[in-house]
Parts: structure tokens; sequence; C-alpha cells
């Protein structure tokens, strides 16, 4: 099992983030700290992937027993 923490800095990142299991398929994923968070739920392609969530607090974890790619946006700043 890998587990993660992450912090967000929400003056730069977000609102969207999403995870995806590359190498292989996730039996077992779990999330905190976002809008939709993840229950010890399967992620593959042709079914479910976490690709459009939202970031909720400063701090999300995750838990998977896979490796996952995360993504987040970035806003735009002004020049």
């Amino acid at each position: 099992t890998h587990c993660h923490e992450i912090l967000i800095d929400h003056s730069v990142e977000g609102p969207h983030c999403g995870l995806v299991p590359v190498a292989a398929p996730s039996q077992s994923t779990t999330t905190s700290g976002l809008q939709w968070d993840l229950n010890k739920t399967p992620m593959s392609f042709g079914s479910l992937i976490s690709t459009s969530n939202i970031l909720r607090d400063e701090k999300v974890t995750v838990c998977s027993d896979v490796d996952l790619l995360w993504t987040s946006s970035i806003k735009n700043s002004a020049c």
C-alpha cells in the first residue's frame, strides 16, 4: 500500500485534481481532503478513474494499492 500526504497551496493550485492508475488497475484507493473522496474504491481504464475531482482541504491524503498519477490544475497568474 502506498500512502501520501499532498499539501495544497490554494493560492496557486486548483480547484481541479485527479488520480489515474497508469501502470495497473487499482483494487483499492482511499482519499481524504477532496470534494468526492474515494473509500477503498477500485479504479481502472474502462471503469472509474478520478480525473475530475475538486481540491477541498489544505492537505490531501491518498492511499492506494498501486502507483497513481496525481494531477492538479494551476491557477492563471496575472503578469
